[in-house]
């Protein structure tokens, strides 16, 4: 073999292994517009509030109806607040990482839920040609919390506006609907972070 076939082999070897590496974080997706592990470690020793503060989340999301799994529609706006810490979760049942955070944000649900949690996933789906697919996938994976889809207008907005932003997402929000947190792909540590900043949210609103 000669120099430069081993320069290309490795080259080609670099390359194959940064793609599975970024897959295994967060799944880019073709465009929302266009296409409509747990941690044991404290969460008071590993959370730590973002500084500065995130960005209001734009009151225009409260214009926009999601379609929920069950056919109803609802506001998003009105999925906010009520005395609850909420985490809104982006996906999708094609997304590798966000089928990797699904056990996780089932634990949180089932652990959390009496002490005024609540976890809502949004899927950028198209909720006429997927309903029934996402339907099966919740049965498949037992998911206990609230399942819609996503307008691309709502995940332009939590998005800042970036069609092509990665998914999962994931979003908390305190018991008065204001943003604590947020997180963009998958992390090592998702459920000890959630733990963290629902803690803190629980504890400052």
């Amino acid at each position: 073999m000669n120099f430069n076939s081993t320069s290309t082999l490795r080259l080609t070897v670099c390359f194959s292994i940064f793609l599975i590496v970024s897959m295994t974080i967060s799944c880019s997706k073709q465009s929302v517009v266009e296409k409509g592990a747990n941690n044991t470690a404290s969460p008071a020793s590993t959370y730590r509030r973002p500084n500065p503060a995130p960005t209001p989340v734009d009151s225009k999301i409260s214009q926009y109806p999601v379609t929920m799994i069950d056919g109803g529609t609802v506001k998003i706006s009105s999925l906010l607040g009520n005395n609850k810490v909420v985490l809104v979760n982006f996906w999708a049942t094609w997304c590798g990482p966000c089928r990797r955070e699904i056990p996780e944000l089932i634990a949180l649900q089932k652990e959390l839920k009496d002490k005024g949690f609540e976890v809502i996933g949004l899927t950028v789906e198209d909720p006429a040609a997927d309903q029934e697919k996402v339907r099966m996938f919740m049965q498949q994976y037992s998911i206990n919390y609230k399942i819609g889809f996503s307008p691309k207008e709502i995940f332009l907005i939590f998005n800042g506006a970036d069609p092509r932003g990665p998914i999962p997402q994931t979003f908390i929000f305190d018991k008065n609907g204001k943003l604590v947190d947020s997180i963009k792909g998958l992390r090592r540590d998702f459920k000890s972070w959630v733990l963290g900043a629902v803690n803190h949210a629980l504890n400052n609103s």
